[in-house]
């Protein structure tokens, strides 16, 4: 063990020396099960999952045995996910981790940022880095013009990183990148795969559900829920976003509503998404934005139906009624 401290530990429980200090408690998955201490690291890592597919996880660090608890609950999560052999669940858990690592190194000192670095592999050589490592780490981010490197200054094989910023949006691509590292969940207790089945049926081919009065799913158009397939399946554009955030705070949804659509991607992020929708909805500018009108989404190579309209937000409202009366019918 260096000079690394439990409670760094905790809140980075994917370093190297973290999995040293979680060797080093010589348990058994088993045996922390049965422990009078420990076992409560189950259930935390059972939270710990569902806080990240929500796009919310808790760390305490308050103590020496919450600090270890945070860190068996993390080595408990990553088991449980990967024991549902769902990849969209792995990835949504390897981002919003990733975030959460980014929250607390956007106010760590250079040391610690220095260790960080060097224990995920990633090489900054005074505000550069190596342009193939570069394009490994900015694979998620290409959808960003920024990071497209045609857009870079490069010299002698070397990608210029402008600022703080983006060098630790680099460091929390490769935190991801470690997080969805396959791991062995072959002899894992069977009450650990009952949880990870738990999520699984809970996650797997779901639908959107929005669990609001004021909206009918029913009623949304057809070029609108096949973005929605976009987006659960994180091949959906900017273009894509757009037209989805409008869309949805048009037929009354406010942006805490439309997060949770948004949620569904594997590539959510909820503080980036909360920041662009307030664009849109004019809360941090001048302009408040539109849905496109269909002539415009067909242009974009959106529309898959010959609905007979000629604005989304108008076939939501012409088949809102309809499709609730529908509903209360078949109840009956």
């Amino acid at each position: 063990m260096d000079e690394f401290d439990l409670g760094v530990l905790a809140k980075y429980p994917f370093l190297s020396e973290a999995k040293e200090y979680v060797a080093s408690l010589n348990l058994t998955l088993v045996q922390i099960s049965d422990h009078p201490v420990y076992s409560s690291a189950v259930e935390l890592g059972r939270v710990r999952v569902s806080g990240a597919l929500s796009g919310d996880i808790k760390t305490d660090l308050s103590g020496k045995i919450p600090q270890e608890l945070t860190l068996l609950s993390y080595v408990i999560a990553r088991i449980l996910v990967n024991a549902t052999k769902n990849p969209n669940i792995i990835s949504r858990y390897a981002k919003s981790e990733a975030h959460n690592a980014y929250v607390f190194l956007r106010k760590e000192s250079a040391t610690v940022l220095d260790k960080v670095s060097k224990d995920l592999g990633v090489g900054f050589n005074v505000g550069r880095m190596d342009f193939t490592q570069y394009l490994a780490l900015t694979r998620d981010l290409a959808s960003d013009s920024k990071w497209k490197l045609v857009n870079r200054v490069m010299e002698n094989g070397e990608v210029l990183i402008k600022n703080k910023t983006e060098a630790l949006e680099l460091l929390r691509e490769a935190v991801k990148g470690r997080i969805m590292a396959p791991i062995d969940t072959r002899n894992i207790p069977e009450s650990f795969k009952v949880i990870a089945e738990q999520f699984k049926n809970e996650y797997t081919d779901s639908t959107v559900e929005i669990q609001f009065k004021e909206l009918n799913l029913d009623a949304v158009p057809p070029c609108i829920t096949k973005i929605l397939s976009s987006l659960k399946s994180g091949s959906a554009s900017h273009l894509h976003m757009f037209i989805l955030g409008t869309f949805f705070m048009g037929v009354g949804l406010d942006i805490e509503g439309v997060l949770k659509v948004f949620s569904v991607s594997p590539k959510f992020d909820a503080e980036k998404t909360r920041y662009q929708l307030g664009f849109l909805s004019g809360e941090k500018g001048a302009t408040q934005y539109k849905c496109p009108a269909c002539v415009k989404i067909k242009s974009y190579g959106f529309c898959v139906s010959d609905c007979g309209i000629k604005h989304p937000l108008q076939y939501y409202k012409y088949h809102k009624n309809d499709a609730r009366n529908i509903k209360n019918k078949k109840t009956k």
